[in-house]
């Protein structure tokens, strides 16, 4: 396992934290009571951004970077209630689902900051619209190299136009299309090899259970992206003896409790957890008992509602963490 080294972001003075916090009381009442008390919440948000902005200097915070010689870095853009990941290397690329449908030119934005203008490959975990919904405008604007799906059983095979939006931006730019299968890997550049681990069976009753379950391995670090599968497939996983152990995961569906078992998270024994969730969402992402144990296991957790994009950097032998917000 690698050591844990953490970048801090300067702090701010601790009257301006407890003015704000005041405020983010308040704010909270309402967009959690709003319904009860019978008040328009429209409004919330855009009085969080304004916040942020304040308090951060701007909605995208600190610029994100590539990697110097030697590193390779893992990107968890905030896409809000959803899910994307972009890794690079000094030589390659690769994106992980790219969130809702509205969330497409948020990704594209992101990865015209770092100055890419092609990605050698794209993953689409599962065919949900909060994981492959942006991504037929990322296709339709970047220059991609491949394209990457899991294998879904054929009652799975959703009929949704986000999806067939997806499969006609493949076509229409004539980007290959191939299946991720249990045990292919990717070479990702300077030693930086991204292995498919799941789904291992076609035996699925869930979108959520066909997710790809993939890990980068990068000199003696590495990271587990899981998708939204749930224990189910976790549990299969388990049985396969698949190579686990990580310093860094993704919380599978985003912090939900259906999700992230303890005896997965024990096999994963990571330093480091990411949950890919929006501000206030509808389904109590991520939930108490995901965030309890985390704490109990000492796991060090970042949320993309409370700190924005979150990039992890890797030497190969140690991993630093900088977030968008303190």
């Amino acid at each position: 396992m690698a050591k844990r080294k953490k970048q801090y972001n300067q702090r701010l003075p601790k009257w301006v934290v407890s003015v704000f916090a005041v405020i983010a009381v308040i704010l909270s009442i309402i967009t959690f009571g709003g319904d009860v008390i019978g008040v328009d919440t429209s409004f919330v948000q855009e009085c969080m951004n304004v916040i942020d902005r304040i308090l951060y200097g701007g909605p995208t915070g600190p610029t994100p970077s590539l990697p110097a010689s030697g590193q390779a870095k893992v990107y968890i853009i905030d896409v809000e209630q959803g899910e994307s990941i972009l890794i690079t290397t000094e030589e390659k690329s690769m994106l992980i689902d790219a969130g809702e449908n509205n969330m497409g030119q948020t990704v594209l934005d992101f990865i015209d900051t770092l100055g890419l203008d092609h990605l050698d490959y794209v993953l689409a975990t599962h065919p949900h619209s909060d994981h492959i919904g942006g991504m037929d405008t990322v296709l339709e604007n970047i220059d991609v190299g491949e394209v990457f799906f899991g294998d879904l059983p054929d009652e799975l095979t959703p009929t949704t136009k986000t999806y067939e939006d997806v499969l006609d931006a493949i076509e229409e730019k004539d980007i290959p299309l191939s299946l991720a299968a249990p045990g292919d890997t990717l070479d990702l550049g300077n030693g930086a090899v991204l292995t498919f681990l799941g789904p291992v069976t076609q035996d699925i009753s869930s979108l959520n259970n066909a997710s790809v379950v993939s890990r980068l391995d990068f000199g003696e670090t590495s990271f587990l992206f899981n998708g939204d599968q749930e224990v189910p497939m976790e549990e299969l996983l388990l049985d396969s003896n698949a190579y686990l152990d990580c310093d860094m995961m993704t919380m599978g569906h985003h912090g939900s409790s259906t999700s992230s078992s303890q005896a997965y998270v024990d096999a994963v024994s990571p330093d480091y957890a990411v949950i890919s969730c929006g501000r206030g969402n509808k389904y109590g992402h991520p939930h108490k008992e995901t965030t309890a144990m985390l704490d109990e296991m000492d796991i060090e957790y970042y949320r993309t509602d409370l700190s924005g994009n979150i990039t992890f950097t890797s030497n190969g032998k140690d991993i630093s963490v900088r977030t968008e917000k303190p």
